[in-house]
């Protein structure tokens, strides 16, 4: 007879732990692990919608007139702007590294 392990001993053998309380509640049949502890997520996107980003071409500061050159990464803002059909359109903002003072 070959034996099978339960889920929860599935999940104790892969080092996650439940609680008991999200099982007795019975949760576990409408939310994930995370959204039962009201979890907002373990990286920067997930918690601020910070990314790292890259400029593709040169561009310049339009306040202190600083010449950013193409490849310079920099933490970004990432929004979701619009919609091309079913291709979503974002918008990254950042800060300028010489002033600090204005976005681009």
């Amino acid at each position: 007879r070959k034996q099978t392990m339960s889920s929860l001993a599935a999940t104790q053998a892969d080092g996650y732990y439940i609680p008991p309380s999200y099982i007795e509640s019975g949760a576990y049949k409408k939310k994930s692990l995370n959204q039962y502890n009201n979890s907002k997520g373990h990286n920067q996107y997930l918690q601020r919608s910070v990314c790292r980003f890259e400029l593709p071409f040169d561009g310049f500061c339009t306040k202190c007139s600083a010449i950013v050159g193409k490849g310079t990464r920099f933490n970004a803002h990432k929004a979701h702007v619009d919609d091309y059909f079913t291709t979503k359109i974002y918008e990254f903002t950042t800060n300028c590294r010489a002033c600090g003072k204005c976005e681009f």
